[in-house]
């Protein structure tokens, strides 16, 4: 028997937050056989184009009416969905191979499939053969998420790419004195997942001016021992944690704009600037 391929059209894409993270594909499947077809199992294999496997196995579920036979009507288009679970780890390697660009993701299929014949009044399944989706001329079925539908993406999945170190993020409160800073450090993330890493360091810097206006009423970043202090009861702690990012400060300063010679702001820079900035307001939000 003829392998008959099958056309898969990935339509939408819907995100599943916590506990258990997942990216749904909504699709459409048709084909090209002038009689009904009948899915059986499908085992897919998602990934990047440069060749970053996301997830591999039956992920794939076909959606019928409870009154409609589970198939494939010649000339007609069945609906189905693709769930891709997505892992702390996996999302982190996603952000790092993305770099602030679309996600392209590569499907690779083998579906299990079979005819449907009439016999006087019934039908019966035929012989199940394999045979996979694709989508053109192509063997694969790609689907492509701009950079602006990812970050919503991300959103949607309550994802932090500080996750990995096991920040208390959750505690990182609304208090009136890191309400701003906290705005800054949301807005610092934003710029990291749209790949401009300059001005994710510019707003790693204005989350420690916010802390130290917001705390003493002076914008004056000499007073940032005073605004320590405040936050942290305990004088010695409070001195060493200002020491350390007064320390950290000519880092972040390297993202200005008029520096001369310019300064190549890297991916690894940014994300150095989001790890030490998140740490330090999560460790003041719990003081």
């Amino acid at each position: 028997m003829k392998s008959i391929p099958l056309t898969l059209t990935i339509y939408e894409h819907r995100p599943r937050g916590l506990p258990t993270r997942q990216l749904e594909l909504c699709c459409r499947v048709s084909h090209p056989a002038p009689i009904p077809l009948c899915i059986l199992d499908a085992w897919l294999t998602v990934e990047t184009p440069d060749g970053l496997q996301l997830s591999e196995g039956r992920l794939f579920y076909t959606m019928h009416n409870l009154v409609d036979p589970a198939v494939i009507s010649a000339g007609e288009q069945g609906l189905a969905s693709i769930v891709v679970p997505l892992s702390p780890v996996t999302l982190q390697k996603i952000e790092e191979r993305r770099a602030g660009t679309d996600l392209i993701l590569r499907i690779s299929s083998r579906v299990r499939t079979c005819q449907l014949y009439a016999q006087g009044e019934t039908q019966v399944l035929g012989a199940p053969y394999e045979t996979r989706f694709v989508h053109g001329y192509n063997s694969y079925v790609e689907y492509t998420i701009s950079q602006s539908d990812w970050i919503k993406v991300l959103s949607g999945l309550a994802w932090s790419e500080l996750e990995l170190l096991e920040l208390p993020s959750a505690t990182i409160t609304a208090s009136p004195y890191l309400a701003r800073a906290c705005k800054r450090f949301e807005e610092a993330q934003g710029f990291y997942r749209r790949g401009d890493w300059e001005e994710t360091m510019i707003n790693c810097r204005k989350v420690f001016e916010a802390v130290i206006k917001d705390t003493t009423g002076k914008d004056d970043l000499s007073e940032s021992e005073a605004a320590f202090k405040s936050l942290i009861t305990e004088p010695t702690k409070a001195k060493s944690i200002n020491d350390v990012i007064k320390s950290f400060a000519p880092f972040l300063h390297l993202a200005r704009h008029e520096q001369k010679p310019p300064i190549s702001i890297k991916p690894e820079d940014a994300m150095l600037a989001l790890r030490v900035t998140g740490s330090m307001l999560a460790y003041l939000s719990n003081r």
